[in-house]
């Protein structure tokens, strides 16, 4: 591996670590269940932000918590799917996506490798 090379490209790696965390605040994931009666918006920092259920899922319940529970727990794993779809399902799969979106995938390869990481 060329470390001069690597130290070359530390200020591109930073800046698409900056940018793939803007990226990341900046995402909204909406999940649903019930034909939307049930919403969540998950945030790319994994915050929920928002849960809606809609009235007509409240009547549909008529009392019944495990019914609006079973629809929240439907639309936060969708959100999470959406998230997982776009970033990556481990801290690992974000990486690689990163390092292969910035083209350094190739480069930083050997350097995967002696971690024990799969290259991009």
């Amino acid at each position: 591996m060329d470390l001069d090379a690597l130290m070359k490209n530390l200020g591109p790696l930073q800046d698409t670590l900056k940018k793939a965390d803007a990226e990341r605040a900046n995402t909204v994931f909406e999940g649903r269940a019930g034909g939307g009666a049930a919403t969540i918006s998950l945030r790319g920092d994994l915050t929920v932000t928002r849960v809606v259920l809609a009235p007509a899922a409240a009547v549909a319940a008529a009392g019944d918590a495990s019914m609006l529970e079973d629809l929240v727990l439907a639309a936060c794993n969708d959100a999470l799917r959406q998230y997982r779809d776009r970033f990556g399902a481990s801290p690992d799969d974000q990486v690689q996506k990163m390092l292969g979106a910035s083209g350094l995938g190739a480069m930083m390869g050997p350097l995967m490798s002696t971690l024990g990481r799969k290259p991009t």
